[in-house]
């Protein structure tokens, strides 16, 4: 009996990553249709439409076994690595060098 439920939550597990997938791909699509017709009042649902994807990709990772700090160290560690790859680009470093800064910046404001 312990079998069924543990393959219940497996189930549920899937279906919850499956709907996932299908939210982010669904967003990605919004945003990019939102990008075409490029429209300056639609500024504020394309923020809403990334700060959401944003959401379902960190409990995507969660459901798939990486925790939250895990995906922030992961990401912070992929920048310094973009920064140091394109080191010619001053462009991308830039943008790299200021998230890098704002997501330490809001890490520490987590750790206190």
């Amino acid at each position: 009996m312990v079998q069924y439920d543990r393959d219940f939550d497996i189930a549920k597990t899937i279906k919850i990553i499956e709907w996932l997938k299908a939210q982010l791909l669904a967003d990605v699509s919004q945003l990019f249709s939102g990008m075409v017709e490029g429209s300056n009042r639609r500024s504020n649902e394309h923020i809403d439409t990334l700060a959401n994807m944003i959401i379902l990709i960190y409990l995507l990772g969660k459901k798939l076994g990486v925790s939250y700090d895990t995906l922030d160290v992961k990401v912070l560690n992929q920048l310094k690595l973009g920064m140091l790859e394109t080191e010619n680009d001053t462009d991308w470093l830039t943008d790299f060098s200021m998230l890098t800064r704002h997501l330490d910046k809001t890490r520490d404001l987590d750790r206190r």
